[in-house]
């Protein structure tokens, strides 16, 4: 009985592992939805229509199109996440006697995913006063895979989030300075995380057979509606200010669990081998921008980001056997993101940008895992637009994201054995977007 309470602790930690952090930015959010902003890291986004990725950020800004757009943009990020770390281990008699200790290596390179991130975007106008336009994007999203001889499986072994938005939207031009937008999101996400016993654990099992054996995994998908609204005020001729804000996603993520040890706990097999589901809440988004045009060539753009990721408190699984369990007590903080950039009109066809962000980590040290690894990051980007054509461009951008080392320390049991991980997480990420925009 102790061993199943000790590994049911383990596999409700393990199911945790859900809300893993992606190392671009706060949390999971996924901010790669335009190559023209992202090369002034995103300064000044709401406030900057330069294409349709705009309706991304805010639709009211769409008014500013007297012809229909269409932008198609891929990002791909290569990150580079490494963990470096001990982990000691004992094995303890039922009479609390240390029976056998040693300290395994924690260390592993690379453990998140490359990915291509797509989006699309549509807008027209309507009349001189509406338009409309929809986007199909991604705002939250993660992938992280640790090796089959990690040591330290039982903390994390696999998790990866994918999340696909529609976004519809209107806006109506109220005065020749003020917009207005709104949208409605229909927002598809799924999920599969997983942990593992370490091949190091399968002798301290008292089998070699349980090395690598799923401890548990899970997976499941949901759908989920949304909604957003923003505003653009053009307060001088050289002065455009926004506002933008998506509302939280409520996500309830139905799928199955599964377990390798039922076969040794009865119990396990019973309780995790059958349905469930998981909620899952994205955090609200506000921004606010600014657009300050210098002079014909130099133009500044700055903005305030606030993510309200204190939403995110809890993670809560119900079974198909009516078992209501509590996960894990997230308690992720609000963040801010602040970014300024610049943009220089180089000449009739070319176009330049550069920009810096910090970005506020929302996991604390207390609440930080392998699996959720989320600090502070800086970014530092570059691009450029070139013009085909008058009607038609092609963005470009890179962006270097360097994340502040963070502490993470850790302890869980499977059965007799308790292993105490401490570690430190190294991240950084390369990011290429690629864009082509077009008006007709």
């Amino acid at each position: 009985m102790k061993q199943y309470f000790s590994l049911r602790a383990s596999v409700c930690l393990a199911l945790a592992s859900m809300a893993s952090s992606s190392v671009l930015a706060a949390g999971f959010q996924v901010n790669e939805h335009s190559a023209n902003g992202f090369g002034r890291a995103m300064a000044g986004q709401a406030a900057t229509p330069e294409n349709a990725s705009i309706l991304a950020t805010n639709p009211a800004a769409i008014t500013e199109f007297k012809t229909a757009q269409f932008s198609a943009q891929v990002s791909y990020i290569n990150p580079q996440v490494d963990i470096r770390g001990d982990m000691d281990v004992a094995v303890y008699n039922e009479s609390g006697e240390v029976l056998f200790a040693n300290t395994y290596d924690a260390s592993e390179e690379d453990i998140a995913t490359s990915a291509a991130v797509p989006s699309f975007f549509y807008t027209a106008p309507v009349n001189d006063k509406v338009s409309w336009g929809i986007g199909a994007f991604s705002n939250y999203g993660l992938a992280t895979d640790y090796s089959d001889s990690y040591n330290g499986l039982h903390f994390a072994d696999d998790a990866e989030v994918t999340s696909f938005t529609l976004n519809p939207v209107v806006a109506y031009k109220v005065n020749d300075t003020l917009s207005l937008g709104f949208g409605l999101n229909v927002t598809y996400a799924e999920a599969e995380i997983g942990t593992a016993i370490p091949q190091a654990f399968g002798a301290l099992l008292g089998s070699d057979a349980l090395g690598n054996a799923t401890i548990v995994k899970m997976s499941g998908d949901d759908v989920a509606f949304g909604w957003n609204v923003g505003a653009l005020w053009q307060a001088t001729e050289t002065t455009k200010l926004a506002f933008s804000y998506r509302a939280e996603t409520e996500l309830n993520l139905e799928g199955e669990i599964e377990s390798d040890l039922g076969a040794i706990i009865p119990a396990v097999a019973e309780l995790y081998n059958q349905g469930g589901s998981l909620d899952l809440d994205l955090a609200a988004i506000t921004e606010v921008a600014i657009n300050q045009q210098l002079n014909d060539e130099w133009s500044v753009q700055a903005s305030v980001v606030f993510t309200e990721w204190s939403a995110f408190d809890k993670l809560n699984a119900e079974l198909d056997s009516g078992d209501d369990l509590l996960l894990k007590e997230e308690d992720f903080e609000d963040s801010l993101r602040l970014s300024v950039g610049g943009t220089y009109l180089y000449s009739d066809k070319i176009t330049l940008r550069a920009g810096y962000a910090y970005d506020d980590g929302a996991v604390s040290y207390e609440h930080r895992s392998l699996s959720i690894p989320d600090t502070d990051r800086h970014w530092y980007t570059v691009g450029a637009t070139y013009a085909l054509t008058e009607s038609t461009s092609i963005d470009m951008a890179y962006a270097y994201i360097k994340g502040r080392e963070a502490a993470v320390s850790q302890q869980r049991s499977i059965g007799t054995i308790v292993s105490d991980l401490t570690a430190t997480e190294h991240a950084k990420a390369n990011v290429f977007s690629l864009q082509v925009n077009t008006s007709f």
